[in-house]
């Protein structure tokens, strides 16, 4: 099969790089028209017929671990707000916030290393560890010492040389204090009620499962009310455009600056911009978004 582009605005891309003249498509090449994306292939009957059941049960997959996922928070404090899109049909990034008593808050995101159904399977035992708060002697309201028991359990030399990266934050209601700690994460960002100010919100410590022996450290922010913690994965600001340029975190900033806009959330809106910067097809990896705001 060829694909000739005839000097289209969009352009045509094999395999990721633009053509210019008619170009030859290897077997399992993606190709991409616009907003559409396709595969070549040559598969039998048989094999388009297994292909069809494995889409069909990771699909079953994917919504599952949706299913995981807390439902969005608006008729209470704090709320929260939230988009996903897998960059694969299943993908290793998650999140979620729960009431841990005593009028505390938990908030985490995390990120695991690769694609696919085997970052997928990471990420569940991760995301149920968290929620059922299942990791042995640990104090939840201790963000360090969360990260600490978490790198006990998910050594990477025993999880098939997975690791990932975690932000995770505790907000006491009463006091109005945040308290954080990361692992090999980007910052999260506090955003000011005005959007004039954006503050990173980082610790230091290495990625989880790489080391046995590590030190995690916690810091603490007072929350003004109003103000809005951003939290994503780096699938959010990795990102090319067309011309093979990366968007970057610094890029990104600036538009959590930028005003609201009515009818959209906040995660939805980040997207969509991210969306029109980058080049046609799928974004490369997964874009995972959350938003809570401190009334």
């Amino acid at each position: 099969m060829i694909a000739t582009d005839l000097n289209s605005t969009n352009g045509t891309y094999v395999d990721g790089k633009r053509i210019h003249e008619s170009t030859a498509l290897p077997d399992g090449s993606i190709l991409e028209i616009g907003q559409q994306v396709l595969k070549h292939e040559r598969r039998s009957t048989r094999e388009v017929q297994e292909a069809q059941e494995l889409d069909r049960d990771l699909e079953k997959a994917r919504n599952y671990v949706l299913s995981l996922l807390p439902p969005p928070i608006a008729n209470a404090a704090p709320q929260a707000e939230w988009f996903i899109v897998p960059s694969a049909k299943v993908g290793g990034d998650a999140f979620g916030y729960a009431e841990l008593g005593g009028d505390k808050f938990m908030i985490f995101l995390f990120d695991v290393s690769g694609h696919g159904i085997g970052a997928a399977m990471l990420s569940v035992s991760i995301l149920n560890v968290l929620r059922q708060r299942a990791l042995p002697g640990c104090d939840f309201l201790n963000p360090s010492d969360v990260l600490a028991r978490l790198n006990t359990m998910f050594q990477m030399e025993d999880h098939n040389g997975m690791f990932f990266t975690i932000w995770y934050g505790v907000f006491d209601k009463h006091t109005r204090k945040l308290v954080y700690a990361s692992a090999g994460h980007h910052p999260a960002y506090l955003v000011s009620p005005d959007r004039t100010a954006v503050a990173p919100l980082k610790t230091a410590g290495p990625l989880i499962g790489a080391l046995e022996e590590c030190l995690f450290e916690s810091a603490a922010v007072d929350l003004t009310q109003g103000a809005s913690l951003h939290l994503f994965s780096d699938g959010v600001f990795e990102v090319d455009d067309a011309g093979g340029r990366q968007l970057g975190l610094s890029d990104l900033l600036s538009l959590l600056e930028k005003p609201a806009i009515e009818g959209r959330s906040e995660p939805q809106r980040i997207y969509q911009s991210v969306r029109a910067y980058a080049r046609p097809g799928p974004l490369d990896d997964d874009f995972s978004y959350l938003v809570v705001k401190f009334l």
